[in-house]
């Protein structure tokens, strides 16, 4: 068969939709990523996707088993979502057989006017019955989309058919549907793949039920009197934790759907309020890694991240964040989404896979231990972030190197290769050798038949103070948190140099001038003690430019005063990080960072050098005995940096601590 379909699971067939988007994905499958990112990507599928027992992913729908109030009907949606991303990046005849299989045994579930439900015709509309046909109904589609068999879009369209049957106007409300204590978003998150079949589908009664989903949403309801309101709280700016209710993953998926009805309708309100939502997210909610949560619940995160956490940053909440960014990236071509996305991946979502890509954190503190997730659904052999975490991982390509009206963008920095073509039809490569974010040095080279005149964008990221650009040599002035656009005539052989300001950055948190952290470019860095040991002192960062008010090598009497406290929005100082060459097994990067200790008064003032590693590395060992923080509280008590035992707070009273399974 033709490989027509293979550009993206998010391929938008009317063109009125497409028009919407600022930026467009390129093809997955042109986007050859090496790198520790492509090491990543290959890890997530070889040894996870697309090696999973997917024939369990439908048992949930053949034998209904989640008449209890279960929710596995989400995992076969998930994974296959995962998985024809894969076959995007990489498409192949066994990874084709693999997604024909699982749609066929999956559409053997399906009754004959359409219902496809993990649940009993007795237990519609239990607790996550919408839910999980929302994710069949993402897995149909995004087969539709990489195989062009209209038998997947002719089940989901049977599928949507039936749903309005029991759900449209007249019939029973969504919004009184589903678990009341998270006030029907979970059901209400089906708009997106309605949406979708109507895009795909082109029948108007899909459109149809999708505003009519979206004007319940408005309406006062058993569950909520007030209504969900989340266009109308989005807009009037509303602090996500009192939209609705908070719960994070399945509120977003919300607003991904938003999305989708945006593109097929142009409605601005729809897309202002997704806007701002997503905004009010990243300010009020976002800790400093890329993800969110406290027990899958918005929490006012920003400001409580210093804390000693119960069940932080759900991966699922992690993958959705990534989403709605990719879909806002597109949408507005704003760069600070895809700094966003770069901060989750290289941070949250890189700690939350385990090393070999087969297995996933339920949970991402940023203090204490790491903890693999729990096998949830032994009969399926998986976990909700299981099946989810590798949809964040995949998009990747996507978003990497992107289509603009007037050529590629560039967001993502990595060693590899990038085809795509150009409004004329001329096929233009692109070439990065770079280690970055290890090293400051990108190096982008342009393959192209003739010389042609179009733009190429490179993202410079907002903390990006000091970048070099030069193009051939000629120097190109760029502005942090912007793209650099450089229009020009290209010609095979030019040349693109970017240096990156990876100098150590110390961050205030949000919630207390009394916490710091250290970040070098999109990198969180973190204390492991595999590096550093408990220390009975008290230390603090010692930034750059830091005055020494008296220097007597001979007497010891080396000091420095103390300055008063900064306000929270002063911005942040540099501080020096030396690399590290012998690093344990299993660490990315690692750097020797100042700290300064004081004696007592003005006595015995001295530098003192602790080893900080990528957060992703820190605690990957998932062991009670590997333990590790981010936040460095000024003075850093050494004698107690390391809090035990705190994988008990993750999980319940009774629960045992998980491991991965073999």
């Amino acid at each position: 068969m033709a490989l027509i379909f293979l550009s993206c699971i998010l391929y938008i067939p009317l063109q009125v939709s497409a028009q919407r988007n600022i930026l467009s994905h390129g093809v997955f499958s042109s986007a050859k990523i090496e790198g520790i990112i492509g090491q990543k990507l290959n890890n997530c599928v070889g040894n996870g996707v697309m090696a999973k027992k997917y024939d369990l992913y439908t048992t949930p729908f053949k034998d209904k088993l989640d008449d209890g109030g279960g929710f596995t009907g989400e995992f076969w949606g998930k994974w296959f979502t995962s998985a024809a991303l894969a076959y995007a990046w990489h498409p192949n005849a066994n990874y084709r057989e693999i997604l024909d299989k699982s749609v066929s045994e999956l559409l053997k579930a399906q009754d004959s006017d359409g219902r496809l439900s993990s649940y009993s015709r007795a237990n519609d509309f239990g607790s996550w019955d919408i839910w999980g046909r929302k994710y069949a109904l993402l897995g149909l589609i995004a087969h539709y989309d990489q195989t062009g068999d209209k038998a997947s879009l002719k089940a989901a369209c049977r599928a949507t058919d039936e749903l309005i049957e029991i759900a449209g106007p007249g019939k029973k409300k969504l919004t009184e549907t589903g678990l009341r204590i998270i006030g029907s978003l979970s059901s209400c998150s089906v708009l997106e793949p309605v949406v979708l079949v109507y895009q795909r589908s082109g029948d108007k009664k899909y459109l149809d039920f999708a505003r009519y989903l979206v004007q319940l949403w408005s309406e006062p309801n058993d569950y909520n009197q007030k209504g969900l309101r989340l266009v109308e709280d989005a807009l009037a700016g509303v602090d996500p934790i009192l939209i609705a209710a908070p719960k994070g993953y399945e509120m977003m998926s919300c607003y991904e759907g938003l999305c989708e009805l945006y593109r097929v309708t142009g409605e601005k309100r729809l897309l202002d309020a997704v806007v701002r939502f997503g905004k009010s997210v990243l300010k009020k909610e976002i800790m400093i890694v890329g993800s969110g949560s406290s027990g899958e619940l918005w929490c006012d995160g920003a400001n409580r991240q210093t804390e000693i956490m119960e069940q932080p940053m759900e991966t699922c909440v992690t993958v959705t964040w990534m989403k709605l960014c990719y879909q806002l990236l597109q949408l507005t071509g704003d760069p600070v989404w895809a700094d966003n996305l770069e901060v989750s991946l290289y941070n949250a979502l890189f700690g939350a896979m385990i090393d070999e890509g087969n297995w996933w954190a339920y949970f991402s503190p940023l203090i204490g231990e790491r903890m693999p997730s729990p096998m949830q659904v032994p009969v399926c052999q998986s976990s909700c972030c299981v099946a989810n975490g590798p949809r964040g991982m995949l998009i990747t390509p996507g978003w990497s190197v992107m289509k603009g009206k007037s050529g590629p963008v560039i967001n993502l920095y990595s060693k590899g290769t990038w085809t795509q073509k150009l409004k004329s039809g001329t096929d233009l490569k692109i070439t990065q050798e770079t280690n970055y974010p290890e090293n400051k040095e990108i190096l982008i080279c342009v393959d192209i038949p003739q010389p042609e005149r179009f733009t190429i964008s490179l993202r410079i990221p907002a903390w990006d103070k000091n970048t070099s650009l030069t193009i051939n040599d000629e120097t190109i002035k760029c502005e942090p948190g912007t793209y650099a656009k450089i229009k020009r005539e290209w010609k095979k052989g030019d040349q693109i140099r970017l240096e990156m300001d990876l100098r150590g950055r110390i961050i205030r948190a949000p919630g207390s001038v009394n916490d710091l952290a250290v970040m070098r470019g999109p990198v969180v860095l973190a204390l492991d003690n595999r590096m550093v040991k408990a220390e009975n002192y008290n230390l603090w960062l010692l930034p750059d430019g830091t005055k020494w008010n008296h220097v007597n090598e001979g007497g010891g009497l080396n000091y420095v005063l103390p300055k008063p406290c900064p306000t929270l929005d002063k911005p942040g100082q540099y501080i020096e990080l030396t690399p590290v060459k012998n690093i344990p097994a299993g660490i990315w990067m690692a750097f020797e960072v100042p700290f300064l200790f004081r004696y007592t008064h003005f006595f015995g003032h001295k530098q003192i050098n602790l080893i900080m590693c990528d957060y992703a590395s820190a605690g990957n060992q998932y062991s009670e005995k590997n333990l590790f923080r981010v936040w460095l509280a000024q003075p850093l008590y050494m004698n107690d940096i390391f809090p035990e035992n705190t994988w008990r707070i993750l999980y319940r009273k009774d629960d045992t601590r998980p491991i991965v399974p073999k």
